[in-house]
């Protein structure tokens, strides 16, 4: 077995079976073991301990995870991709919750959610509750949106079961490896690449404006007001002209203490230098309506809707910062 279309996993996890969803080689670059709650069985779960041997999440949205009260893990996250970890989870009527049977046992909890409440649980736990955005991968290039979204697309209830695959050698599986595994154990596999591009055929979080004129810091521009599924409102201003390939520049609009005292003020100034001087794209988001700027699907979004496919990134981070870009079908050629 080995890649599928996303047709074929949607129809893999509506049937209770399991499947591999693999990530972008320049964001984590692993494959989970994935099936939805709904099919969660004592035989599914002892699988994913026994071979994929990572740690068992089971994914949720926003609404279910506080209906159970499932608090975030920490306030503060800093871990690479700012995982959406809850305080971890057992049954109340486990024993220890370690097993096969009691982790099942919690994840049924889980999926019932209509009739489950906080009291049915106790923390912490064995079972690690994530909580997916709700614009699902076309918000965050992840494998918790990416089970949630197979869920939904499957007409099943929003929580899944997932585990990262790690090697026998105790490395964790990268392309190679997850293929050997899938034919192995008889899986599919997708990539959350795929999943994007499957949705963005039929559905999109933004809407533009039309396009004004005006300054930004003494330079004239032209720009749009670019509306999410939250309703945040992002500005997007375009300097020059631009093409397939452009230069791009993402900002997080911070405090005006926090950005006159630290050096974002003058990465800032640099980057509207460049921007002015070569052309390009600068999209602004706010800080206190967008939390995190490693969530960069409506960004991408957004340079998808201008037609720009390879981008320079005007930033002094590389790499992980900017990591799942490339599942929206850009290709990151350089950094300034």
């Amino acid at each position: 077995m080995g890649f599928v279309s996303i047709e074929e996993a949607i129809k893999d996890i509506k049937n209770g079976k399991m499947i591999v969803v693999v990530d972008d080689e320049d964001r984590e670059n692993e494959g989970d073991l994935v099936f939805a709650g709904a099919f969660s069985d004592v035989e599914k779960v002892n699988f994913a301990i026994t071979h994929a041997k990572g740690v068992l999440c089971t994914p949720v949205n926003k609404e279910i995870a506080k209906k159970l009260g499932f608090d975030l893990m920490v306030k503060d996250n800093t871990s690479n991709h700012e995982t959406a970890f809850t305080i971890t989870v057992d049954a109340k009527k486990a024993t220890t919750g370690v097993s096969a049977v009691e982790r099942d046992m919690t994840i049924k909890l889980i999926t019932n959610f209509s009739t489950s409440t906080k009291d049915d649980f106790v923390f912490p736990g064995h079972i690690f509750p994530l909580i997916a955005k709700d614009g699902g991968v076309l918000e965050r290039i992840g494998h918790t949106e990416a089970s949630i979204d197979l869920c939904k697309l499957a007409g099943l209830a929003p929580v899944s079961v997932i585990c990262e695959i790690v090697n026998e050698d105790g490395t964790m599986a990268r392309r190679d490896d997850l293929d050997k595994f899938c034919k192995k154990f008889d899986l599919n596999m997708v990539s959350v690449a795929d999943l994007v591009k499957y949705r963005l055929k039929n559905e999109t979080l933004i809407k533009f404006s039309e396009l004004k004129y005006g300054e930004l810091a003494g330079i004239k521009v032209k720009f749009y007001e670019v509306i999410d599924h939250k309703n945040n409102i992002q500005r997007v201003y375009i300097f020059g002209d631009i093409s397939k390939t452009s230069n791009v520049k993402f900002h997080k609009i911070s405090s005006d203490y926090e950005f006159l005292t630290t050096d974002k003020f003058s990465e800032f100034k640099r980057s509207l230098d460049i921007l002015e001087n070569e052309g390009g794209v600068l999209i602004m988001f706010d800080a206190l309506q967008n939390g995190s700027m490693k969530d960069y699907g409506i960004g991408a979004q957004i340079l998808a809707h201008l037609k720009i496919e390879k981008i320079n990134i005007i930033s002094k981070s590389h790499n992980r910062d900017f990591a799942g870009l490339s599942g929206f079908g850009l290709d990151i050629i350089g950094y300034k």
